[in-house]
C-alpha cells in the first residue's frame, strides 16, 4: 500500500496543480493570447478550452486512481473507460465553441453517447458474466440495437450540414444527387446493419453448446461483430446503391454483373461449407470411446490385465465425473512400468492434469446446465483421446 500510494504521489500533484490552473486561468479568468493569421492580427479568448480541459483532467485523473488503489475484475475496463469519456467528453464540450464546424457537432454527440454506453456495457458484462454466460450476447445485441439508433440519429441530423457544405465543393450533378435525397437510404441501411448485426450478436448463446455446428457459428460471427457489422453495411450499400450505378451508369453488360453476383455467391457458400465442415471434423468427438485406449495400449507391455481393466474404469470416471487423480496416477504407473521415457509421461499426465472443466453459471435454466455438462464431457473426450493418440511404445521394450 505504502509503494502505490508513493506511486501515486508525483501524478496526483501533476494532475492537481494543472486542474486549479485550468481552472483558474481558463474558467474563473478570461485569459485572451493574440493570433495573427493570414494577415490579420486577432485576440483569441481560452476560456472555450476551460471546461473541455477540466473535465479531461479530471477523468483521467479518477482513472489514474481507481486503477492504482483498487483491483478487481471491473477495474480495467473502468478505468480504460474513464480515459475513453475523458476523450470524447472533452470534443463533445469543446463543440460548444462558437467556431466549431456545425455538422461536426453531431459526431461529437455521437462519441460521448457511445462512449458512455460502451462502459456501461463493459461493466455490466464483466458483472454478470460470472452469473452466466448468456447475459453477454443478449446484452451485447441490445448494445448494438442502441447504437445504431445513435448512429441513424447522428446521420439525420449531420446530413443538412454536409449536403450544403459538399454542394459548394462539387460538380451540378452530383449536387443534384446529393440534393434528392440520400438521407433516409443510407439511414434505412444503417438500421438494417444494426438490426441484422444485433441478430448476429445472438449466436454467441451457442458458445459452450455441445453442438459443433453451433459453436462454429458463435465463434465466426459472434466473436468477430466489428466485421460482421462492417460486411453487413457494405452489403446493404451495395444493394441499395453500387448495384444500381452499375446496373444503369457503368456502362458493363448486365449480364456479366449478374454473373459476377453469383459468382461470388457461391464462392462465399462454398468457403463458408469448407471452414463449417473443417471445424466438425476437428471439433467432433467420437462419442464411443470404447477400445480406443486398448488400440494403443496392445503396443505396451503392462503387468497384467486387471490393471488394464482399472485403467479403463477409471478413464470412464474421468470422462463421466471429472476423476482425475487416480488416473494419472495409475497412468503413470502402467506407462513407466512400459518403458516410457519420463519427459514423455510427464507431457502426456500434463494434458490431463492441465485440463480444467469451463465454469458452471451460477444461475442457469437446466436445459443449459444439461448443455454444460454435455459439453465439458466431450471435452474430456477429446483429452483422452489426445493423451492416448501420444501413447507410442515400442513394443519390444519389456517392463
Amino acid at each position: 500500500m505504502e509503494k502505490t500510494v508513493k506511486e501515486l504521489a508525483v501524478p496526483s500533484i501533476a494532475y492537481l496543480v494543472s486542474i486549479l490552473l485550468t481552472v483558474w486561468f481558463l474558467v474563473l479568468q478570461h485569459t485572451t493570447i493574440p493570433l495573427t493569421f493570414l494577415g490579420i492580427d486577432q485576440q483569441v479568448n481560452l476560456t472555450f478550452l476551460g471546461l473541455p480541459l477540466t473535465v479531461l483532467l479530471v477523468f483521467r485523473y479518477i482513472a489514474l486512481v481507481i486503477e492504482k488503489l483498487l483491483v478487481g475484475e471491473i477495474i480495467t475496463p473502468l478505468a480504460n473507460g474513464l480515459r475513453t469519456i475523458s476523450i470524447t467528453g472533452f470534443l463533445y464540450l469543446l463543440s460548444n465553441w462558437s467556431t466549431f464546424p456545425l455538422w461536426l457537432r453531431p459526431i461529437t454527440e455521437f462519441l460521448i453517447y457511445t462512449s458512455l454506453l460502451s462502459v456501461l456495457h463493459n461493466l455490466v458484462i464483466e458483472i454478470l458474466n460470472d452469473i452466466n454466460q448468456l447475459f453477454e450476447p443478449i446484452i451485447t445485441s441490445i448494445y448494438i440495437l442502441f447504437v445504431g439508433y445513435i448512429s441513424s440519429n447522428t446521420w439525420l441530423a449531420m446530413y443538412p450540414n454536409i449536403a450544403a457544405t459538399l454542394s459548394t465543393m462539387l460538380s451540378d450533378s452530383l449536387t443534384s444527387i446529393l440534393q434528392s435525397g440520400l438521407a433516409e437510404p443510407i439511414n434505412y441501411i444503417i438500421i438494417l446493419s444494426t438490426v441484422l448485426t444485433s441478430a448476429f450478436t445472438l449466436t454467441g448463446l451457442g458458445a459452450n453448446h455441445p453442438n459443433s455446428y453451433l459453436r462454429f457459428m458463435s465463434k465466426t460471427v459472434g466473436e468477430n461483430i466489428s466485421k460482421v457489422m462492417f460486411l453487413n453495411f457494405a452489403f446493404f450499400f451495395y444493394i441499395f446503391f453500387v448495384r444500381n450505378f452499375l446496373f444503369k451508369y457503368s456502362g458493363i453488360n448486365p449480364q456479366f454483373i449478374t454473373i459476377a453476383e453469383w459468382l461470388l455467391i457461391c464462392g462465399t457458400f462454398y468457403l463458408g461449407y469448407q471452414n463449417l465442415k473443417s471445424y466438425a471434423e476437428t471439433a467432433l468427438v467420437i462419442e464411443d470411446v470404447t477400445g480406443t485406449w486398448r488400440k494403443h495400449f496392445q503396443q505396451v507391455e503392462t503387468i497384467s490385465d486387471p490393471q488394464l481393466e482399472l485403467l479403463s474404469r477409471l478413464i470412464e470416471g474421468f470422462i463421466d465425473n471429472s476423476l482425475r487423480d487416480d488416473l494419472v496416477t495409475h497412468l503413470t504407473v502402467l506407462l513407466t512400468e512400459s518403458g516410457m521415457a519420463l519427459n514423455q509421461v510427464s507431457q502426456i499426465n500434463g494434458l490431463l492434469i492441465g485440463h480444467q472443466d469451463t465454469k458452471p453459471p451460477r444461475i442457469g435454466f437446466p436445459w443449459q446446465i444439461a448443455q454444460h455438462k454435455r459439453f465439458d464431457k466431450q471435452r474430456r473426450k477429446q483429452i483422452v483421446d489426445t493423451v492416448l493418440s501420444l501413447i507410442r511404445i515400442d513394443p519390444t521394450v519389456s517392463s
